[in-house]
């Protein structure tokens, strides 16, 4: 027999991703947040990507001529919660019509420049280049089904 009760509980303490607020494109390999319309009538909402390590947000508008990139944060787990590791936002004068390409670029230097800032802090040292490249292979795992 099923408790209903704790079933309640369980539902609002621990969320699923799934249901209203979350949908899953397995065209796109992407989980897409509850959109909101704003009076001038854009829709904004979130992508979201996964890895084992990361989570990659975009931040997203549609016009009612272009899509855009708002802006686009980067997490990765602390073992208890998850953390900001980098974020960056375009908006104003300064948008960004949205492309996949311009996104995963800007989400590879995003997280170059993080793994950057770590080695330093550690007084190591790796090229640039074997940097660009491990971000890389990180931000594609995102890109890369996770979920059967």
């Amino acid at each position: 027999m099923k408790n209903t009760s704790l079933q309640l509980i369980a539902a609002k303490a621990l969320p699923s991703l799934s249901g209203n607020s979350l949908t899953y494109n397995p065209e796109k390999n992407v989980y897409l947040t509850l959109g909101y319309t704003s009076g001038a009538g854009n829709t904004y909402y979130q992508a979201v990507r996964f890895s084992d390590r990361l989570a990659v947000y975009y931040d997203i508008g549609e016009g009612y001529a272009h899509t855009f990139l708002n802006g686009i944060k980067l997490f990765c787990w602390d073992g208890q919660k998850a953390r900001t590791i980098a974020q960056k936002y375009w908006g104003g004068c300064d948008y960004q019509i949205f492309s996949e390409r311009f996104a995963k670029e800007q989400s590879i230097l995003m997280l170059k420049n993080f793994l950057a800032g770590q080695l330093k802090a550690q007084g190591a040292h790796v090229s640039d280049q074997e940097m660009l490249t491990f971000a890389r292979n990180m931000i594609e795992e995102t890109h890369c089904r996770q979920l059967a």
